[in-house]
């Protein structure tokens, strides 16, 4: 019941006339009669500050409300709210430090201790692996590279590692391809992959040297994937709790460029549609990129079509 709470509680901030954010709001539309909120109103400030974020394009902002008046309603309600969809309200109406504490609050309560994997922690299996909340991630940066086939031919990752305990000695890389190669380029040696869960494979990356408790390293490594059906055209990555920075780009073949490109979000993993969406144009070599800071989880990136 935590996501109803933090749903009610929104709604009541939302709502009341003595705080700034039901002016916000009631400049695009009063309330309904009989109601305390007008959500298609709410979801005008949402959509318009997607445009001000770069995460949606001015021309669909006035279609987003009427679009999403679905996902509108269940986060309000606080039936499928995430911490993600928390942070696009709490940013959108610019909320207050402490109101935004209590409402992490609400919907943190009665959960189970949130896992650092990024894949579903019911089906991962990690023992005997290197323990991922021993470290953070703050920046990271994925360079994506597609062939004239559709498919990536090349992907450099560049991650700088704090270490939050100890003697750090080791990363764990996850993806979701069976046949893949991973090569470090700078700051340690990588291990073999090994299948952790259905469509999971883990590497195991040994540093170049422990790290001591606040210590930080840059990782750079390149994985080179083996296909054998065409993947799904994204890019997608989990972004774990903390205040990280993801950068990404995606380069394409001058053979093979898409129709179009979008860049996204998403609330969790095994979300088909995305939160938000903007289409972005190529640039004079081929490519897109973006940088996002994430604080609550969720997944970020790029979709594509041919």
């Amino acid at each position: 019941m935590s996501g109803v709470d933090a749903g009610r509680e929104l709604c009541c901030l939302l709502g009341d006339p003595a705080r700034p954010y039901r002016q916000l709001w009631e400049l695009r539309g009063a309330a309904y009669r009989g109601r305390p909120l007008n959500q298609s109103s709410i979801a005008k400030v949402v959509a318009a500050h997607l445009v001000d974020r770069g995460l949606l394009a001015e021309f669909e902002e006035s279609d987003w409300p009427r679009a999403r008046r679905d996902w509108i309603r269940s986060r309000l309600a606080g039936e499928v709210l995430t911490h993600l969809d928390l942070e696009l309200f709490m940013d959108a109406f610019d909320l207050q430090e402490h109101e935004r504490d209590t409402l992490r609050h609400h919907l943190e309560a009665g959960l189970p201790a949130p896992e650092p994997e990024a894949f579903d922690p019911d089906r991962i299996r990690l023992t005997g692996l290197p323990d991922r909340s021993a470290y953070a991630v703050d920046r990271i940066l994925d360079e994506h590279t597609i062939g004239p086939a559709g498919t990536p031919v090349h992907h450099r990752t560049t991650q700088t590692i704090r270490a939050l305990t100890a003697e750090v000695t080791q990363y764990l890389y996850l993806c979701d391809a069976e046949k893949v190669t991973v090569e470090v380029v700078k700051g340690g040696t990588a291990d073999d992959p090994r299948r952790v869960a259905e469509g999971i494979w883990g590497v195991v990356i040994t540093l170049d040297g422990p790290l001591t408790s606040g210590e930080t390293c840059e990782l750079m490594y390149d994985t080179t994937f083996d296909y054998d059906t065409s993947p799904t055209p994204e890019l997608r990555r989990s972004a774990v709790n903390g205040r990280g920075e993801i950068e990404m780009s995606v380069s394409f073949h001058p053979d093979r460029l898409p129709a179009e490109v979008q860049q996204c979000t998403w609330a969790q993993l095994a979300d088909d549609e995305c939160t938000t969406s903007a289409v972005v144009e190529l640039d004079h070599a081929h490519s897109v990129a973006a940088t996002w800071t994430v604080v609550r989880a969720g997944m970020v990136g790029f979709t594509w079509q041919w």
